[in-house]
């Protein structure tokens, strides 16, 4: 199957074969979206906007992807620029709550749309960590007027809420937040004691401790998770 096609995985003698039930439109902007159970006109995975590649840092920091649950994308500073690695999670699904792939796919994150824009310009908290925060910007494919996210981050101690960031009333310590690990510079930085663990250090040299996904491991060569053990 590809974008331009929607099917339905049946099963038949117990082998699963996929059953196209529609043709989708890519000329007028139709793509197969699986939040929307077949052909949309909606940002997604398969919509030339979404595509892989096409994420963009606007902060440093973790950010699960808009459109497919199993993948994620790290954002840090290289030089003047901010660089995004794109990574992808073996069988499960990305927590923005965790910072890790600790979902199965069954979760909601997976199911159900996290983002919803209405309209260009309209800012919303993250569903599941309010840290992270999205604006709704419109732009023109083919004739075809489509709206997304550009997601951003609050700084470490802060929340999205009423159109802004906001210092959290009290300040406990966040899933992942790992206040032992001394932050020299902003970046991704080696666990010296395990290597499937990994530091993320924002521009307020606050850190969080975070996990390479099953059959991966931290390459500090790198700075980011690769295929194999160590």
């Amino acid at each position: 199957m590809n974008c331009k096609t929607a099917a339905q995985c049946l099963l038949v003698n117990n082998v699963w074969h996929p059953q196209p039930f529609e043709d989708c439109d890519a000329d007028a902007g139709f793509f197969c979206n699986v939040n929307e159970g077949g052909c949309s006109q909606r940002i997604g995975a398969c919509n030339p906007a979404g595509q892989e590649g096409n994420f963009v840092c606007n902060t440093m920091g973790v950010f699960p992807d808009p459109f497919e649950c199993e993948k994620y994308h790290f954002c840090y500073q290289n030089g003047q620029n901010l660089v995004s690695i794109n990574m992808v999670c073996d069988n499960t699904a990305f927590s923005p709550a965790t910072g890790d792939c600790s979902l199965p796919l069954s979760d909601m994150v997976c199911t159900t749309p996290q983002w919803n824009c209405s309209q260009a310009g309209e800012m919303n908290a993250w569903s599941g960590n309010n840290n992270i925060y999205y604006l709704c910007v419109a732009e023109n494919r083919n004739g075809i007027r489509v709206l997304y996210p550009d997601l951003f981050r609050c700084s470490a101690n802060q929340v999205f809420s009423s159109g802004r960031c906001v210092d959290r009333q009290t300040v406990p310590s966040l899933p992942g937040e790992d206040n032992s690990y001394r932050c020299g510079s902003p970046g991704l930085f080696q666990d010296v004691t395990n290597c499937r663990y990994y530091y993320f250090c924002d521009a307020n040299l606050s850190s969080q401790h975070l996990q390479c996904p099953s059959g991966s491991y931290f390459h500090p060569q790198t700075s980011s998770c690769v295929t194999g053990t160590c």
